[in-house]
């Protein structure tokens, strides 16, 4: 542990150098017994990051004769800047943020008395060494954390909305999800089961090399940031049981994998990552293929939502309007900022506006 401070009678609030240090099942208690608990708060998905990316755990925890009644997740990661010179700069300054959800969502969970606990959270985190940090970030599209919002802002937190999460009701049947999409979409997966074609379902430590590069391509092709493969081995380690992968097959031949994790806590069915090597593939109309058949597994398998994970929210953003037309709602995902560098933060801030607004009128 890295710091464990006695703040009333049997309660302490501790900095965690580790998630390791804390019981696991006492962990998973907490987050499947809390409202706000979900798959990305469990201590295997935090372990799973801790063991496969270049992260050091500072989470927050509130225990109470040692049993934890408040955990808040977060990561300190080096700056992942646009430019060789941006990083170069951060690199020079030994800057790092906090992200509480990156990769995944985030934010408190809080059990007992709410008010005080999420006091010695914060005040836990606020207290944090190891270096400059240049803002805590928490990323979530769980809406009932809006009911921390005036507290955050309290705490001077800005809250952002350019990204969105697209989620699907699929607590009803097949028939009616299918009815509710927009009629091109309806006519895409009729097209698309016209073929020879086959979805197959595993788990994410089946052929993971295979799937990784596939992965691999797929964000090349559209001029992303891929996970390393560190990060699916170690996902695969830790929570085999809550992946899938679909496969799609159009006349024998793999076209695309999409990869899912199943947040249990919330009842979402959450796609992941997509595997769709090559252009060409689109031909063969594996996102509708494997969609289709996701939400259909989904539904047998009792799931409330199905998410397809977060985008820009704009209304003429293609892949926005793509995944809208399944009939998937849009919900905000909450992004909360609190700059902890007074010389520098103003400086990224105004960096990053000018970045993003180039970057809409160049797409």
């Amino acid at each position: 542990m890295a710091r464990a401070d006695t703040v009333d009678d049997g309660v302490t609030a501790t900095l965690l150098a580790s998630v390791h240090d804390v019981d696991r099942n006492q962990w998973n208690n907490l987050v499947t017994q809390a409202d706000r608990g979900s798959l990305f708060h469990r201590h295997e998905w935090l372990a799973a990051v801790e063991a496969g990316l270049d992260y050091r755990p500072r989470h927050a925890l509130v225990a109470k004769d040692g049993n934890p009644v408040a955990v808040l997740p977060v990561f300190a990661a080096d700056l992942d800047l646009p430019h060789d010179a941006a990083d170069a700069v951060a690199d020079a300054l030994g800057v790092t943020a906090l992200l509480s959800g990156e990769p995944g969502y985030g934010g408190p969970v809080v059990a007992g008395d709410e008010a005080a606990n999420v006091d010695r959270l914060f005040d836990a985190l606020d207290a944090t060494g190891g270096g400059p940090v240049l803002y805590h970030r928490i990323a979530s599209h769980d809406l009932g954390l809006v009911r921390y919002g005036q507290y955050l802002a309290n705490r001077g937190y800005e809250l952002s909305t350019d990204l969105a999460v697209l989620v699907l009701d699929i607590d009803r049947s097949w028939e009616r999800v299918l009815a509710d999409m927009d009629k091109e979409r309806r006519k895409a997966i009729r097209d698309a089961r016209e073929q020879e074609y086959a979805v197959e379902v595993g788990v994410l430590g089946d052929d993971l090399d295979r799937t990784y590069e596939l992965y691999r391509r797929n964000v090349r092709r559209v001029d992303g940031n891929a996970f390393p493969k560190s990060l699916l081995e170690a996902v695969a380690d830790h929570l085999a049981d809550r992946t899938r992968v679909f496969t799609a097959r159009v006349d024998g031949d793999v076209v695309g994998r999409y990869v899912y994790l199943l947040d249990a806590e919330q009842s979402v069915l959450v796609h992941w990552l997509s595997a769709i090597p090559d252009e060409s593939c689109y031909e063969s109309m594996p996102s509708e293929l494997m969609h289709a058949a996701a939400i259909e597994w989904g539904i047998a398998e009792g799931f409330d939502a199905y998410s397809f994970d977060r985008t820009g929210a704009h209304f003429d953003n293609s892949v926005f309007r793509f995944k809208s037309k399944y009939g998937a709602e849009a919900v905000p995902l909450l992004h909360w900022e609190k700059g902890q560098n007074p010389v520098v933060w103003p400086l990224f801030e105004a960096a990053r506006d000018r970045y993003r607004a180039r970057s809409l009128k160049d797409s």
